[in-house]
């Protein structure tokens, strides 16, 4: 793959915060909260919330909204689809990197 056909990818990971999301939803072993998640990446809620909705809208994160005694809870999984954006993303990256040596 060229550098080129890797510039041509269609993907909402190339976006360097929601790769990093998914990454992180992709290594947890159960679902992560959204304070969870601000802690670490170090993002505002704002630009979280605006990521989570563009990742949820592709299916590739799936968002649980439910109240623990009177607080909202809100977590986030990486969906099955996630993970094989996630990987495809990745191998087509590697492979572009490889092509460069």
């Amino acid at each position: 793959m060229s550098a080129r056909d890797f510039l041509a990818t269609d993907s909402l990971l190339v976006e360097r915060a929601r790769l990093a999301i998914m990454a992180t939803l992709a290594a947890a072993n159960e679902a992560v909260e959204f304070n969870a998640l601000l802690d670490a990446l170090d993002l505002s809620k704002g630009n979280l919330s605006t990521h989570m909705r563009r990742l949820e809208e592709a299916g590739l994160v799936e968002v649980r909204k439910a109240f623990v005694g009177r607080k909202p809870r809100t977590t986030y999984a990486c969906t099955a689809a996630g993970r094989a954006e996630l990987a495809s993303y990745l191998a087509r990256l590697e492979a572009m990197l490889k092509g460069a040596g």
